[in-house]
């Protein structure tokens, strides 16, 4: 089992800045795929062998791109490249909604799951030990296909619950705009997007002096908050 480690602000920038290219997205597709030479990258891919080792080294920089030494009796040492770290990133965008997200899979970890997930880790296992490589093949077929249904009936149903959130905050918004002041629309927006009402963090999140932002949520908290 993996550890999901969520990204700072700096980390997701990075990454997002890696996988806006779209050659960049190519490399790590085929690298996601098996460990592969500079020059086997080019060949496959159609790219020059220059603008391959570049963005290699614009991947490994980040961290997301890693390579290995092998010995050659042909020439010198030739680099091997991977993937480095396992990363997902999700952002949503709407008229009232924005969310940006980014996570790291690292070590194991002992993590409760559903049992759904216990199970079909055991049929990767079984699949694992199954003996003959066609009837691993078969059996890893059938546990890659439930998987991605299983993604699919997740993903499914995160845009219905990104549809109610979009509509819940579209209604936030009505209110928002009633309130006097732009920096107090702006602190009630943090509130509801972050779950936050810390005066610090909202202080450094907003640039705003940190008095300003206790004041403003003084009288959020008497006039619109409840329970606060």
């Amino acid at each position: 089992m993996l550890i999901v480690i969520p990204m700072n602000q700096e980390e997701l920038n990075t990454v997002l800045q890696v996988v806006e290219n779209p050659v960049r997205r190519r490399i790590i597709k085929r690298l996601s795929q098996e460990p592969c030479y500079a020059l086997q990258l080019s060949k496959e891919l159609g790219l020059g062998q220059p603008l391959v080792a570049k963005h290699l080294g614009v991947m490994e920089q980040a961290g997301l791109v890693t390579y290995s030494a092998e010995t050659s009796k042909a020439g010198p040492p030739r680099k091997k490249y991977s993937l480095a770290r396992g990363v997902s990133i999700t952002m949503d965008v709407g008229p009232n909604v924005f969310i940006e997200r980014g996570t790291a899979f690292e070590a194991q970890s002992r993590r409760k799951v559903t049992q759904e997930i216990v199970q079909l880790r055991r049929r990767l296992d079984r699949a694992r030990e199954a003996g003959a490589d066609r009837r691993r093949l078969s059996l890893l077929s059938e546990v890659l296909g439930d998987v991605d249904g299983k993604i699919e009936a997740l993903e499914s149903e995160r845009g219905e619950l990104l549809d109610i959130r979009n509509q819940a905050m579209g209604e936030a918004a009505q209110i928002a705009n009633k309130l006097a002041g732009l920096d107090m629309r702006r602190v009630l927006f943090h509130i509801l997007d972050e779950h936050d009402k810390g005066v610090e963090s909202i202080s450094e999140a907003l640039n705003m002096r940190e008095f300003s932002v206790k004041a403003i949520l003084e009288e959020l908290e008497r006039n619109y908050l409840e329970g606060a």
